[in-house]
């Protein structure tokens, strides 16, 4: 049995704000195999056929550990080599390929804030053997609702184009805190058996109360991860002979495929997410209310590295307390310094931006400020910046910015690749404002810490 202490879990404690923030990932679809490494961990060709997505190398010998050693995916966060699988579909004899999988990580009750989802958790969603609606499945025909019952037939959402069909499987949302591997037994009868007690959250994983809390049992909330898998029906909008892969039976020395109604879908996800990225979109995105500008949804970070100090000099050269604000006026100067983010060769990104928030606390007109290059042997008490710690000849970007308060991101990126080859453990950026107005951003002690955001 596969365990996780949930000694050093911080567990929150309920908030008072709602907190409508939400992140997503689509992968594209990447291969089929008769593979499951959850279900038959170690049996290739003895599961139902499944269509993979995200992590290109998922097979029936995947486990988290391997998913992170090789982190190829086709998902469109790189920091997200996680593993998404559901059954193969097919309407007759024709095999219907998935274009691809969107999932929304969710906390549809917010009435307490998430915890990150633990590195290596496995669970199980919806019914391998449903025979009925289950209230985790959900069908949508694009342009119309969703529902719980298959439908027979998927016109077009526009009269001359294509129907598209798209399941969606809602996972459970609360953990037990120790168990990362459902435990499903020997058998195929025990391991399917518990399967499908897996898939309603009654082994590692378990399904919120109906007020948003978690059972007893299971005290962590993670965030609901909502996984929505789309077809191409082409032209032919007719779905009542529509199946969906099961589990294959040995006769004559060989497995044989089954097929299922459209009641079994269901769905399985291995996290092999980035660990710090999994920790910055849970504080960021979930557990703060929902701010203009936010870099949540689709803007998922794969590395970031929060403020580590700031200070800001007045006109006259003199350091002044930050608080909880850094104040961007005529003639003053802002200082922020950042820790490189740390093994930038694990991961793949194309761009670096300053992540900040802040806005033209003056007037209604939008500004740019300057950015500039800054030495970072400073601290915020015993030894302040000085205006030579602000290298003006080289300028590293600039900040459009109006009067709303909102987070932005700037690109930097030609900076922090040359601080990068320079092999620089510490980033220093200074703000200059050339114009009339004051501008205000949130300190590293305020709601929104300044941050570098690597993309």
């Amino acid at each position: 049995m596969k365990t996780h202490a949930i000694v050093g879990l911080t567990l929150l404690l309920a908030a008072g704000a709602a907190h409508a923030n939400q992140f997503n990932t689509q992968c594209a679809y990447s291969h089929t195999l008769p593979d499951d490494a959850i279900v038959y961990p170690g049996k290739p060709g003895e599961a139902m056929v499944h269509d993979f997505f995200g992590n290109t190398h998922t097979n029936a010998f995947s486990t988290p550990d391997s998913l992170t050693q090789d982190i190829a995916t086709t998902c469109d966060s790189p920091a997200d080599p996680s593993a998404y699988w559901s059954p193969q579909l097919k309407r007759g004899a024709e095999i219907i390929p998935p274009m691809y999988e969107k999932t929304y990580y969710r906390n549809d009750q917010p009435v307490v804030p998430v915890n990150v989802i633990p590195a290596g958790l496995e669970m199980l969603a919806g019914d391998h053997m449903g025979t009925q609606q289950n209230p985790h499945i959900d069908f949508l025909c694009a342009g119309q609702g969703y529902v719980k019952e298959p439908p027979k037939t998927c016109p077009p959402k526009t009269p001359g184009e294509h129907s598209q069909f798209n399941i969606s499987v809602h996972f459970p949302d609360c953990w037990d805190g120790k168990t990362l591997v459902p435990i499903l037994g020997n058998s195929r009868a025990a391991r399917m058996q518990a399967a499908r007690k897996a898939a309603s959250g009654q082994l590692n994983v378990a399904y919120r109360n109906s007020d948003g809390t978690c059972p007893s049992a299971y005290p962590v909330k993670i965030p609901e991860l909502q996984m929505n898998l789309a077809y191409d029906l082409g032209t032919n909008p007719d779905m009542s002979d529509m199946q969906l892969s099961m589990d294959p039976v040995f006769q004559n020395g060989q497995w044989v495929p089954q097929w299922g109604s459209l009641y079994t879908a269901h769905g399985d996800f291995m996290n092999a997410w980035r660990p710090e990225t999994m920790q910055y979109l849970i504080d960021t995105c979930m557990n703060k209310p929902a701010t203009p500008g936010s870099t949540c949804d689709k803007n998922i970070p794969t590395y970031y590295s929060a403020a580590a100090a700031n200070v800001q000099l007045d006109s006259n050269g003199v350091a002044q307390p930050a608080g909880t604000t850094l104040v961007a006026a005529p003639g003053n100067l802002v200082f922020i310094r950042f820790p490189m983010p740390a093994n930038l060769n694990d991961y793949p990104y194309a761009k670096s931006y300053l992540q900040s928030f802040g806005g033209n606390v003056t007037d209604t007109a939008a500004i740019t400020i300057q950015l500039y290059a800054a030495h970072t042997d400073w601290d915020e008490t015993g030894h302040a910046p000085t205006v030579a710690s602000c290298d003006l000849s080289q300028r590293i970007g600039g900040i459009y910015l109006d009067n709303v308060q909102q987070v932005r991101l700037n690109d930097i990126s030609g900076y922090i690749a040359s601080q990068r080859a320079a092999g620089a453990s510490q980033i220093g950026i200074c703000i200059k404002n050339p114009v009339s107005q004051t501008v205000s951003f949130s300190s590293r002690s305020g709601a929104w810490t300044p941050g570098l955001y690597l993309k």
